[in-house]
This record gives C-alpha cells, structure tokens and sequence, in this order.
C-alpha cells in the first residue's frame, strides 16, 4: 500500500492555496537576519562589548547597535590621535582621474547588489505562485519549473541575500559617504569594524577570519589585533610605524585587540518553504488532461 495518496482536484486546491498562503508570509517576514556580537579583549578600549543586530525585509535594512562597558570605549575613542602619513595626504589631494570616475560607478554598482538581490527573491516568489499554478493547468514541464523555482527561492535566501549584504557591508567600510540603506550598513560597519580606525592606522598586528556553518547561514569569527598610532604619541608614530615597540615601553600600551562573530541567516520564518516539498508528496499533482483520457484519472505527476 503506497503512503502517497491518489491525485485529486482537491489537493490541487490545497498546494495552491498553501503555495500563495506561504508566499505571501515568507514575503512579509524578516529575510536575512545579521547578529554581530564582538568584544575588545586587549588594550584601553577594553573589555567594551558590542552587540548589534540587522534584519533585512523586502524593503528595509533595520538595524539595532548597543555597546556595553561603552566608558573605555569612548575614552578611547576620545583619545585618539592619529594623522595619516604625508605621502597619503598628497595622494589624497591629487586631482581625480578617468580611472576614479570609473571606480565610483563600480562602486555604486556593488552598493546595488543588496536591491538586485531583493527584486530577484520578490521574482521568485512571485515565480514559485505561477510553478504551482502550472502544475494546476497541467502546463508542459510543470514540475521541473516548480522544482527549479522552489531551489532558486531557497538560493536566494541562504546564499545569494547574504552575500549581497555582507559584500555591501565590506563595500562601505572602505566610503566616507553613505546614502539611504547604504548609509546604515555603514553605520553598522562603524560600531562593529570601528572604521574610526583609519586606514594605516593599525601596525604590527595580525587579522584572522574563520568561517562556519550555522543553521540556516554562516558564522564568521573574526579577530584583529596591532598597535593603535592613534594611542602613540604623535613624534614617536613614525618610529612605531618602522618598528614594533619594545615591551614595556609607553608606547607598548598602544596594543589593541578586538574578537567578534558575525552571524548571518536566513528569517525564521523561511523554514515554511520547507513544507511545500510535503505538500507535493502526500498531495500529488493531476496528470495532464490527454494524459487522463487515454489512461485514467488516477494517473499522477510530481
């Protein structure tokens, strides 16, 4: 005796009213959700937590920061002091060229991937609603396109969302300037990355990232360490540049060391996705009508 029963108008009925109803819920939800959880565990900024969360929906990036122990953090960051090399200075001054121009429309390109990853999903889903409705009409093809559909969803969910996010997120550390939902992403890139720290700004140190599986997404364990100039005297900088500081000294104390996991994942709610493979097996699709007439109404597909 088979588990799967015989194909019937109404579990047709049912696929299709849950297909829509699954839709339209997986469209309403949280699609990604980012955690960052990171912690200063060497030098004067510590023992400062930072905690920060991002939801990304079909239209908005939401993004919530907290920082505890924030008091040496803030001294930290009042303290600071660093001026960058002059040779940056004079690079920095120099008259834009063809190749600049070209680089900014890279730029704003990238900073796109997070849009065009929205609208591919909202097509998808939209896509997933029209395969079910194929396997309704008993359209040609019907349950390859429904199944390639239900991968492609499942794609943009737990890869294509998350790396468009994550690669506009390292995209912004590196602007000065950010506008709509760029301009949070690079809020979050300045809590959690610090970015205060400009760029040279960090010497002697070393940087290591670890990747890892979580349910649903990715885990990223992320280290960096090296002396701060920014906490070094202004007429040793260039000295501590050159050369690492012998322990000790005081410009030693300029040591800083800050560990962190980003988790990036899909919503909670993206697992109802999970149920339409189900739906397909305990209620079986129709077979086409000429294929009903010339070998019974029983025959099924999918």
């Amino acid at each position: 005796m088979s588990l799967r029963p015989a194909p019937t108008k109404f579990g047709a009925g049912v696929r299709l009213t849950a297909t829509v109803l699954i839709a339209v819920h997986v469209l309403l939800s949280a699609w990604l959700v980012v955690q960052f959880e990171g912690r200063y565990t060497e030098g004067v900024p510590s023992p400062s937590n930072i905690k920060a969360i991002v939801a990304v929906d079909d239209e908005q990036t939401l993004i919530d920061v907290k920082i505890e122990n924030s008091t040496s953090f803030a001294i930290y960051m009042l303290v600071r002091d660093y001026e960058p090399p002059a040779d940056n200075v004079t690079e920095s001054n120099s008259p834009p060229s063809d190749t600049d121009g070209q680089d900014d429309a890279e730029s704003k390109e990238d900073k796109n991937r997070l849009e065009a990853a929205r609208l591919f999903t909202k097509a998808c889903l939209a896509f997933l609603v029209m395969s079910e409705l194929a396997m309704v009409l008993g359209m040609r093809f019907r349950a390859t396109f429904r199944a390639v559909i239900w991968v492609a969803a499942l794609a943009c969910f737990l890869l294509i969302l998350p790396g468009a996010y994550l690669s506009d997120l390292a995209g912004n550390e590196n602007d000065g300037e950010e506008e709509g939902n760029g301009g949070q992403n690079g809020d979050l890139a300045n809590e959690t990355f610090v970015a205060q720290t400009e760029d040279g700004a960090m010497v002697h140190g070393d940087s290591s990232i670890d990747i890892s599986l979580a349910p649903l997404g990715v885990h990223f364990d992320m280290m960096f360490n090296g002396y701060d100039l920014g906490l070094v005297d202004k007429a040793n900088q260039s000295d501590v540049r050159n050369q690492e500081p012998e322990p000790g000294s005081e410009d030693a104390n300029s040591w800083v060391q800050f560990e962190s996991r980003l988790t990036a994942k899909a919503g909670k709610n993206i697992q109802s996705l999970f149920i339409l493979p189900v739906l397909w097996f305990f209620f079986p699709a129709l077979a086409g009508e000429k294929e009903e007439l010339s070998e019974g109404p029983y025959d099924e597909e999918g």
